[in-house]
């Protein structure tokens, strides 16, 4: 079963609760207002029970959850005598009251009071409070739960969707009547009540990024998660016991008392904490869309709960009782309440027009395929509701004995699964009629982040690209802008009735923000967006002519080569975060697959117009020019150098250094089989399949390596294969993780007392390219380094270098040399060793290409 379909289900039955509260929410008020009279009220509000209670009645000693037994000594057996006894009421009048009190043992007291009723006038406050009554009783607590759900039902799979379903739902039940604990609204009122300030604290800690204090210190959100969490443990216990007599709270009871005691401040704390994250993060957010997002909301929010947040704190610290009304001025009030529906307004306006949450889909759709979808949305609610309730209404029917009871609810679930299973076809069956084909998109653009890694011709390579993007999205228009000279020109364009003809030069302004390497989502249609902020006129009209939505850099060793203008989908949907994760990639092979196409169109144009070995050598020194690293990282604690010397100017030596993400440094090493072109082009496609493939394995080098492999196994002929060896430094921890596949295994020389320690690093496997991906395993090697040690990398050109006796230097002697120099910088000790293998060579020729990398751990030993 799909875990969206498992979701759906606890998803139903909490709307179910929620629609059904508001339901009968509405249906007391009715009830009261229809029992109304139009000259009189009562100190308190009556619906089958009392609901609330004014200082007048509390003077009286009527209570929240009392009945009216008998009315001036009239039993009160139903409405109509409530109503008839009401229609007498005289001015100035006495009413007495015999009420029935539940008792804390579950027995029933009586109590016999006198009440006052009172004339009202119809004047302006008398009108404001309708008004706000209106808005504050109905609007609010229907909006919140309309829009909560809608997000939810949108985002099932988002956790971030489920706490602000949890913060609407908490403010919904500040909109209803006061009710007893013992009625259905109720227990909605003090489940979701409870909760608030907990689903308040944690939406502010984490949307829309989770904020940098929790980063730093993930501890601290617990001092108010744990209390807040026994709050919401605590309140369904008590709920337990009023409505089943069953106590299951009164081991708690010094729990309870004591957190009693601070229970204000932990719920304001946690509230407080909400407003203090959002404004953090509006300030220190970098993406700016992320950072307007968090103003609104803030701004918004702190609006609508500022000053009903001061008049509670004022009531705590003055010791005044009573509603709102009671405690501040009339228009201090009335403008707190209106205020408060500011809170979901706001969360309604940065969710839908801003898209915080990409649920602006909606909204955005085209009209024909969001009524076709989404109405079959609600008619598998509706099915499904329908189907409960029918099983619900026979389980509880008393006519039922067991067995029958078991099987209506074993069809009752049965036919939500149905319901939902033909609800899926249904959906399918749209997507076909409409614009979509039912494409996997993960699934192709994954296959195509990995076709185009071996793909050499450019024009090939932007037709598959802008195609297989367009079906698995559905984008209708793609455009692939290529580097000529300074400026950027269309190279393939996709669903345009005519070529756009647009040209971005390289120092305009949207260039910076795409050198950054992330994808930029540009929104035309709004006023206030970057482009309209940032760009200038020539750049905007250029966006236009090519409809963008999503502009993707394309490039290599941080050099931008193109651009992939994507414009929006058919469906108006907004690109979501797994869409750019996927995008991102093929972006990132498509500009490796670029330069190794830029690389192979240089070889044949090389090759038409020179002799084959002069070829040869040129494009080979062009190739390692380009392939070796051109400039060193820096990184903390290392002093690192490498060096190659090829033995006829071209050879298949390799060594590169890769800055990683979060901080950490890649080390490899590596020998081409054989020598000349061929070599230098396996050279490339090893460098490429590197650092393409380094980004997605992080830590898991045994997987990289294997993946390594079928990827040059693909691409290479049966005689080609390379020996390799790659590791992972990380200078927090000093671990140095690795994998040799068949490599001259490097040394790590490290000082002890007098003498040297030296550990060979020859964990790993087979070398690659040679065997398919199903013969060949690799294990990963760790070691921890320490302040001092000296790790060396060569090829066998170095510690096979020959003299013209045919004999070898060999790896002792070598090993020897380095270590009489091992207190030097790592550059001199490289440049000490190659001249010692020349000195040994005593002139005789090179016979193969000559490597080396040190790194060498700084600081005391």
């Amino acid at each position: 079963m799909k875990k969206r379909t498992l979701l759906y289900i606890p998803l139903l039955l909490l709307a179910a609760f929620a629609f059904s509260a508001l339901a009968v929410h509405y249906s007391n008020i009715f009830a009261v207002q229809s029992n109304a009279s139009a000259e009189f009220i009562f100190p308190f509000t009556y619906n089958k029970q009392v609901v609330s209670v004014r200082p007048e009645g509390e003077a009286a000693g009527i209570k929240i959850g009392d009945r009216i037994e008998a009315i001036n000594g009239r039993l009160l057996t139903s409405d109509e005598i409530f109503q008839d006894e009401f229609s007498k009421l005289q001015s100035g009048q006495p009413v007495s009251l015999t009420m029935q009190r539940k008792t804390a043992d579950g027995g029933i007291e009586r109590l016999e009071t006198t009440i006052q009723p009172h004339r009202f006038e119809k004047d302006f406050n008398y009108y404001s409070r309708q008004i706000v009554g209106f808005l504050f009783v109905y609007v609010l607590p229907t909006f919140c739960i309309l829009l909560g759900f809608w997000v939810v039902f949108a985002r099932p799979r988002d956790p971030l969707a489920w706490v602000l379903l949890f913060v609407l739902l908490g403010l919904s039940s500040l909109g209803l009547e006061t009710y007893p604990s013992d009625t259905f609204v109720g227990i909605y009122q003090d489940v979701f009540f409870s909760a608030w300030a907990l689903a308040m604290l944690l939406f502010g800690i984490y949307f829309p990024e989770r904020w940098s204090v929790d980063r730093k210190l993930p501890w601290l959100k617990w001092i108010f998660i744990v209390p807040l969490a026994f709050q919401i443990f605590a309140t369904l216990l008590g709920l337990i016991r009023t409505n089943s007599g069953l106590d299951v709270v009164s081991f708690l009871k010094p729990l309870t008392d004591f957190y009693n005691k601070i229970v204000i401040f932990v719920n304001l704390s946690a509230i407080s904490i909400f407003f203090a994250a959002l404004g953090h993060k509006s300030g220190t957010t970098k993406n700016p869309d992320a950072r307007r997002r968090l103003r609104l909301m803030l701004y918004g929010t702190a609006a609508a709960m500022m000053p009903s947040f001061l008049i509670v704190i004022y009531r705590i610290f003055s010791g005044a009782q009573g509603s709102f009304f009671e405690i501040v001025p009339f228009w201090v009030a009335i403008l707190a309440l209106v205020l408060m529906l500011l809170f979901p307004l706001t969360m309604a306006y940065v969710i839908v027009v801003h898209r915080a949450m990409d649920v602006r889909v909606v909204v955005r759709q085209g009209l024909q395929y969001a009524f076709a979808k989404n109405g079959v949305l609600v008619l598998q609610i509706l099915l499904s509701s329908l189907v409960i309730l029918t099983a619900l209404s026979f389980v509880t029917g008393t006519e039922a004995n067991r067995p029958q009871r078991i099987t209506f609810i074993a069809l009752g679930v049965t036919g939500v699964f149905v319901i939902r299973l033909l609800a899926d076809k249904i959906r399918i069956w749209i997507d076909r009629k409409f614009f979509r084909e039912a494409y996997n998109a993960e699934q192709i653009l994954s296959d195509l982040s990995e076709q185009v890694r071996t793909m050499v011709e450019t024009k090939p390579l932007l037709e598959m690209v802008s195609t297989r993007i367009s079906e698995s999205l559905h984008v209708p228009q793609i455009a692939l802008l290529l580097k000529n000279s300074s400026h950027f020109q269309p190279a393939h364009a996709l669903g345009y009735e005519i070529a756009p003809t647009v040209g971005l030069s390289e120092d305009a302004k949207i260039m910076e923000k795409l050198k950054r390497n992330e994808p930029l989502i540009v929104y035309q249609d709004e006023k206030d967006s970057w482009i309209n902020e940032e760009l200038d006129t020539e750049e905007r009209e250029n966006l236009q002519k090519l409809n963008s939505q999503l502009l993707l850099p394309v490039g290599a060793k941080d050099e931008l080569s193109g651009i992939i203008s994507l414009s929006p989908k058919k469906s108006e949907e907004p690109y979501t975060p797994n869409d750019l994760r996927l995008l991102r990639s093929v972006a990132t092979q498509t500009g490796l697959a670029l330069e190794n196409s830029r690389l192979t169109e240089t070889i044949a144009r090389e090759a038409v117009q020179r002799e084959r070995i002069n070829r040869e050598l040129e494009i080979a020194r062009e190739v390692q020019e380009r392939l070796f690293p051109q400039e060193l990282p820096k990184v903390e604690g290392l002093d690192y150098f490498g060096a190659c010397r090829p033995a006829l100017g071209v050879g298949g030596d390799y060594y590169d250094f890769l800055e990683l993400p979060e901080g950490k440094f890649g080390i490899a090493i590596g020998d081409i089989s054989g020598k000349g072109i061929g070599a230098s082009l396996m050279m490339a496609s090893l460098q490429a399949s590197l650092r393409g493939q380094s980004i997605h394995f992080k830590d898991d080098l045994a997987s990289l390596m294997k993946q390594i492999n079928s990827l040059l196994y693909e691409a290479s002929t049966s005689n080609r294969y390379a020996t390799f060896f790659y590791s992972q430094y990380d200078p927090k921890t000093r671990k140095l993780i690795y994998v040799n596949a068949g490599h001259n295994p490097p040394f790590l020389i490290r000082k002890k007392d007098d003498d040297f320690e030296v550990l060979k690093l020859e964990e790993g496997g087979a070398v690659v390219g040679m065997l398919p991906s199903d013969f060949v395993f690799y294990k990963q090697g760790e070691i921890e380094l320490q302040p001092g040690d000296l790790l060396v990398g060569f090829t066998d050109g170095i510690s096979e270098a020959m003299n013209p006796n045919e004999e070898e230097w060999g790896e002792d002697a070598m090993l020897e040399e380095i270590k009489r120099v091992t207190e030097k910088p790592a550059e001199e000790i490289l440049n000490y060793i190659v001249e010692r293998a020349d000195e040994f060579a005593n002139g005789a020729n090179q016979h193969d290409d000559m490597t080396m990398i040190l790194i060498k751990v700084r600081g005391e030993k």
